[in-house]
């Protein structure tokens, strides 16, 4: 049976967006726009993974296995937001710096639910 969560429909806004993004804008640097359809196709993509119960099934294995892997997820996500902030703020706030930390949320946003799976595991024990 699937299941729709909160992630489910995060991931579908976030693919809509960076479609629209990159379909709005034809002057963006091919790079770019290439960036912003990869990060929206891997986002349709976990949306559609999203709704099997596997998925949640596969983060609860992977964090009861090694539990030492908590941080992990916080780490990356904190990496990722001091990186991005250096990068756009680097270049001046241009909108193809931003454009290209908006493609990064793909990588926040697994991350994000990987560590809401493990609130609601701990919750439960």
């Amino acid at each position: 049976m699937k299941q729709f969560t909160l992630f489910t429909f995060l991931y579908l806004a976030l693919g809509v967006c960076l479609s629209a993004i990159a379909l709005g804008y034809p002057n963006l640097p091919s790079s770019l726009q290439t960036s912003l359809f990869v990060s929206a196709g891997l986002s349709y993509l976990f949306c559609f993974l999203s709704t099997f119960p596997y998925w949640r099934e596969t983060t609860i294995r992977f964090y009861r296995s090694r539990n030492s892997a908590v941080i992990l997820p916080w780490l990356v996500i904190g990496v990722n937001i001091v990186v991005t902030i250096w990068e756009v703020q680097s270049q001046n706030w241009k909108m193809e710096a931003i454009l290209g930390a908006l493609s990064l949320l793909i990588v926040v946003l697994p991350l994000a639910e990987i560590i809401v799976i493990t609130w609601q595991v701990n919750s439960e024990h």
